[in-house]
């Protein structure tokens, strides 16, 4: 553990009057203030190689670049998660901080190990694994920098890739310490894989003594039951493994979340009502739940397998697709949400990404770790969460918001699927955010009347104006013209509607549809030490589910 020292505090910012009002203007106060780990003065290097002075601040939640002339004038505010990685010169001054939803930052400082040892550690503190921090052999670190003008160029495909590619070398990083871990984790060590290192057996990971189921069942499963096959995703809390149950050679996706990141970040709420809403559901094109069960570090979903990927691992491939491949997937989509909707459940995390095909091109939507149960006492929910390309303008607004927020990331899904980008994009999440609320939409000539009907009802920025958002909710898009004259709602339900775009598979074990960065990971699954495990053990009571008919889906 790095140790937050007095003396870290060069500028006395603590005790400096204008940056604690700065700080109660420009920082994340709740529920805790900002509290000042880190001050000196920098060089800051912008795109031309000119250097500028700074005076650096690092808070508990954020990292400052502040006027040196007037402490308490921010220049630029960049919250400690959304940096992915530190760069440090091992023979010169400079260090580069990497943020990938926006652009990097280049600095000299007598310091820079020190940064990025506090940097580092407060990441941990809050997400549970270590930051990675890459040290260079360079006395100039400019060639790993993007500069403000090259992100500005990047497709949100690229900066995607970006963010991917440094969180798998801060796994690697993990890994070569203590273990592996990932949309979050703690004090890993080194997993002990038997002889085949490729393919250990779910007993390598978290060994405990008491497995316990999280729902209720006949079946007891566990991760002996398992055999570890590929890394197909990565989230804020954990990976998605797609595993064989040894005991049928059937293949699933297996979530493993580290509930020591879950409490870190304060999201022991949402994962227990993922596990709530993933047991409830029945429905063709929501994520079934096979098994749930826990050990004393880690929570397990075992879900469907879709062959198929995810649908923006297509969309990439394909720039975009026709209308009449888009109408079936949309209508598909339109169908889920509305069946989570008459369930007082709002899923507020569309996007390509959460969408799955199937080996026939039908699709599922998975991932509710954003999702919100409604009580029957009110209709509402305020916590600002969502993907930024995706948010309803009364998410952004924080004015408290309702399940049409699903309505409008379904029209901002149409128009990407159609048009291949969504419709307010920034590479600047500010400027995004900005024409969410008063951007104009503006449509390619290519689209039809119907479809920009749709897209144009459902991104009405008055969530009580806005189509679905009436008593009928889904009932009002399934009139919309751009369906009714080309199938039933009875049968997209029955999935009697052949869809269009079917992805290319290879059997049912098939990983070609999912992102290499993932697939050609070393199959590991961590340890977690008991000294860890404390604090966030009491915290998953009731969590363990196996059908309580013996119902094991097949994979898609």
């Amino acid at each position: 553990m790095v140790l937050m020292l007095s003396e870290d505090d060069h500028l006395h910012l603590r005790d400096n009057a204008k940056c604690q009002t700065m700080l109660a203007k420009y920082g994340n106060n709740k529920p805790l203030p900002e509290q000042v780990l880190y001050s000196s003065t920098v060089l800051k290097i912008n795109r031309k190689g000119k250097e500028q002075k700074r005076a650096l601040l690092l808070t508990t939640k954020a990292m400052y670049n502040i006027d040196p002339s007037s402490l308490g004038k921010c220049k630029r505010r960049i919250d400690l998660d959304s940096i992915a990685a530190v760069s440090v010169s091992e023979t010169g001054p400079e260090f580069v901080v990497h943020v990938p939803q926006e652009y990097d930052y280049r600095y000299k400082s007598e310091y820079r190990e020190r940064v990025a040892a506090i940097i580092s550690e407060r990441h941990k503190a809050k997400t549970g694994h270590k930051l990675n921090v890459q040290r260079i052999a360079k006395d100039s670190l400019q060639d790993c920098v993007v500069t403000k003008p090259k992100a500005k160029l990047q497709s949100r495909e690229e900066r995607m890739r970006r963010e991917r590619e440094l969180a798998a070398e801060e796994h690697e990083s993990d890994h070569e310490d203590m273990g592996r871990e990932s949309v979050v984790a703690a004090n890993d060590q080194q997993a002990n894989s038997e002889s085949n290192q490729d393919k250990p057996t779910a007993g390598d990971a978290d060994q405990s003594d008491d497995t316990t189921q999280l729902i209720e069942g006949k079946e007891k499963v566990g991760l002996e039951d398992f055999e570890f096959l590929k890394v197909i995703g990565r989230g804020s809390f954990g990976k998605v493994m797609q595993v064989r149950k040894t005991s049928n050679g059937k293949i699933y996706a297996m979530k493993i979340l580290k509930k020591n990141a879950i409490v870190a970040r304060n999201q022991v709420e949402h994962t227990q009502a993922e596990r709530r809403i993933l047991q409830s559901l029945q429905h063709p094109f929501l994520m079934g739940l096979r098994f749930a069960f826990q050990t004393k570090g880690k929570l397990y979903f075992v879900l469907d397998y879709y062959r198929g990927g995810e649908l923006f691992f297509h969309l990439k491939k394909k720039r975009r697709f026709t209308e009449g491949e888009a109408r079936v997937m949309i209508a598909e989509v339109a169908s889920a949400l509305g069946h989570l909707h008459k369930l007082d459940i709002i899923y507020r995390d569309l996007k390509p990404e959460n969408i799955l095909l199937d080996h026939t091109g039908h699709l599922c939507l998975t991932d509710f770790g954003l999702s919100k149960d409604l009580a029957p006492e009110t209709s509402e929910a305020h916590t600002f969460c969502g993907t930024p390309e995706y948010l309803a303008p009364e998410i952004v607004m924080g004015v408290g918001h309702g399940k049409s927020v699903d309505w409008w990331s379904l029209g901002i899904l149409l128009y990407e699927l159609c048009v291949g980008i969504p419709p307010f994009y920034s590479q600047n999440v500010h400027e995004m955010y900005h024409k969410i609320q008063h951007g104009v939409l503006r449509f390619p000539p290519f689209l039809s009347d119907p479809c920009k009907s749709l897209i144009i009802g459902l991104l009405n920025r008055d969530p009580e104006e806005r189509l679905g958002s009436g008593v009928s909710d889904v009932g009002s898009i399934m009139e919309h013209e751009f369906f009714t004259a080309h199938f039933t709602w009875q049968e997209i339900d029955a999935k009697d509607v052949d869809p269009p775009y079917k992805p290319t598979t290879q059997g049912e074990a098939d990983t070609t549809n999912f992102d290499k960065t993932f697939t050609n990971e070393v199959v590991v699954d961590s340890l977690i030490p008991e000294s860890a495990l404390n604090s966030a053990n009491d915290k998953f009571g009731g969590f363990t589910f196996a059908p309580k008919s013996g119902l094991a889906g097949s994979s898609t």
